[in-house]
């Protein structure tokens, strides 16, 4: 197998075919996601449009046939889809949610059934929730009941109950459904059920009006007497649950690809009116309250894209240490993007509650900030998923005070441009549904014995490296303080599911985030990039080879977890950064690390 020549080749390839967002014409433009927006309609163009340019092709796994090697492809899919229409990206992502059952626990006949409807420009729902049980799948109500199979494969199943809250079930010519097959968590079993031309066993219920994604195909099903094969069955019949909780482990760090897509756009339509609009006989953008703003957004994207860039790689190479890292990525990236994306309205002003066809910037952002805060309620929402962090905490902290946290391979997982060899593909035989020690969050104690020791760092200059050593020590005392915080609440058994608890998990988050900067950073400094390959990768790869990437990150992360307080003025690091986001914004590269040149602009508009 061969390392592809771009992580991002498959989504810079979608990027340059939908061309210029700013074309009113072209199915990709900004333009024709407000219009069907406003229509509540379904994005059909923008869907076919991405079909037609092999979108399906990359959803289905290179080992059943199709073009996807490595999660972080999809995720790169997601993140520039969702630039332009998360309504579009998310009905084509839950896609690849529906068929990761398949992927991981189908058999090979079922595998071939997804992937030849994918390829016919199909769409597919995952049948989770249910109206009265929301996230709670195990006191779902939906049964499956064996029934004799007429067609000789042995018993069927009679699957009956209703389904809400799901997407695509508006189109949907299969889903994958959760049903009872018996009692507790074992009780639970997974089938791949196709629509039949009869509806009276399969029936469709009404959109639901949603206040962002207004196009989505959101409503349920009704499945009354839906007759299923045994051998629609994934996997074995009771490890539904299991099979759900491994394919969140992927799903919730592609979701984090969609609010970082829409942070994108904000930022950009929000830089350009900066830049722009005149304030004080100065550009707003000169203002150091706006140029905070600017400065901090751009810093939360730049977290996420290392946080999300790890767990991917995770999923193939450290599939022990993902049930982390995507709680992590799907609580701290979505909440930072919301966040972010909040705080540029405030440059915005009214102008960012204007939703008018001769207002394209403003309705652009108007509808990102509406659609972005869904990201944070899909694949498990912020209770269900801290809740999943607290459980984790204590057993974390007793592997780092033994010393026995294994980091092999971890640099690699952060190193920025593509992987340096194909990943693996996805083996559920060695995916775990926790994690007993971190790897990640030990890339602080990596970087402190660097910083700390006698070595030269010719990358950094001494004051450089003095403020590097700073905040990874201010971290690294933070870690060992919400460690005691963890082991004190867990002699209390009635706080486990407090509100103290779900704030040390959310905290953790931020440390965590902490190690992978370190790791990415520790990475390109055992690695450094050859002069033709910095002058490639432009004008971000300065800033991160001499850790003002890092020292923007660290500390942006130490604040945002409280245990720093927000700088009082702008120093060298945060002008260099707003430097950075300029030059990046007018060579039309997106807001990264990583170069990724974006469709040419052919057309006249703001951002």
């Amino acid at each position: 197998m061969t390392t592809p020549t771009h992580t991002g080749s498959a989504a810079l390839s979608l990027e340059h075919a939908l061309a210029d967002p700013y074309d009113a014409r072209l199915p990709g433009g900004f333009a024709q996601a407000l219009e069907a927006d406003r229509h509540a309609a379904f994005p059909e163009r923008l869907c076919r449009a991405a079909l037609d340019r092999g979108v399906a092709e990359w959803l289905i796994p290179a080992e059943c046939g199709g073009e996807l090697r490595g999660i972080e492809e999809a995720f790169e899919l997601c993140r520039v889809l969702s630039r332009r229409d998360l309504t579009a990206a998310i009905a084509l992502g839950s896609n690849l949610l529906a068929a990761l059952p398949v992927w991981l626990r189908g058999s090979a006949a079922q595998k071939e059934s997804v992937a030849r409807l994918l390829r016919a420009g199909g769409f597919v729902a995952f049948a989770l929730s249910e109206r009265e049980h929301g996230a709670d799948l195990v006191a779902g109500e939906t049964t499956a009941t064996r029934v004799p199979d007429t067609e000789g494969e042995g018993d069927g199943w009679r699957i009956d109950g209703e389904k809400w809250l799901i997407n695509n079930t508006g189109h949907a010519a299969a889903a994958t459904v959760t049903a009872r097959t018996g009692r507790g968590p074992r009780g639970l079993t997974l089938f791949l059920a196709t629509a039949p031309h009869d509806g009276t066993a399969w029936r469709r219920l009404p959109k639901v009006a949603t206040h962002g994604l207004r196009g989505s195909a959101i409503g349920g099903l009704t499945l009354t007497g839906l007759r299923v094969r045994g051998t629609d069955a994934i996997g074995r019949v009771g490890s539904g649950l299991e099979t759900i909780l491994e394919t969140f482990q992927i799903t919730r760090v592609l979701v984090s690809g969609l609010a970082l897509g829409a942070l994108d756009t904000c930022l950009r339509h929000t830089l350009a009116f900066a830049r722009d609009r005149r304030l004080y006989d100065a550009p707003v953008h000169d203002l150091e309250p706006v140029a905070r703003r600017l400065i901090d957004a751009f810093a939360d994207l730049l977290v996420g894209e290392t946080v999300a860039a790890g767990a991917c790689r995770a999923a193939h190479d450290r599939p022990d240490q993902l049930p982390l890292q995507s709680l992590c990525a799907k609580y701290l990236i979505p909440h930072r993007a919301m966040d972010a994306i909040e705080s540029l309205s405030v440059v915005l002003g009214a102008r960012s509650y204007l939703t008018g066809q001769d207002q394209l910037q403003e309705a652009v952002f108007e509808k990102m900030r509406r659609d972005c805060a869904v990201t944070g309620l899909f694949d498990g929402s912020t209770p269900v998923v801290l809740g999943g962090l607290t459980d984790q905490l204590t057993p974390l902290a007793e592997a780092r005070a033994a010393g026995t946290v294994r980091t092999e391979g971890l640099p690699a997982l952060y190193a920025p441009g593509p992987p340096a060899t194909a990943p693996a593909p996805l083996d559920p035989e060695r995916m775990a549904l926790d994690t007993d020690e971190d790897a990640v969050t030990a890339g602080l104690d990596h970087l402190a014995a660097l910083l700390g020791g006698e070595q030269p760092v010719p990358a950094l200059t001494p004051a450089r490296r003095a403020l590097l050593l700073d905040l990874t020590e201010h971290l690294r005392t933070a870690r060992a303080a919400l460690d005691a915080e963890a082991a004190a609440l867990a002699g209390d058994p009635g706080q486990r599911r407090g509100a103290a608890a779900y704030d040390l998990a959310a905290r953790y988050t931020h440390l965590h985030a902490a190690g992978a900067c370190a790791w990415r950073w520790l990475a390109r400094h055992h690695s450094p990039l050859s002069p033709e390959d910095a002058e490639r990768d432009g004008p971000s790869a300065g800033f991160l080879d001499d850790g003002g990437w890092l020292a923007l990150c660290l500390r942006h992360l130490a604040q945002q977890a409280g245990t720093l307080p927000a700088a009082p003025v702008l120093d060298e690091v945060d002008r260099t950064a707003l430097d950075l986001l300029n030059q990046l914004y007018d060579r039309n590269l997106l807001f990264s690390v990583t170069r990724f040149p974006l469709a040419e602009r052919t057309t006249h508009g703001a951002g």
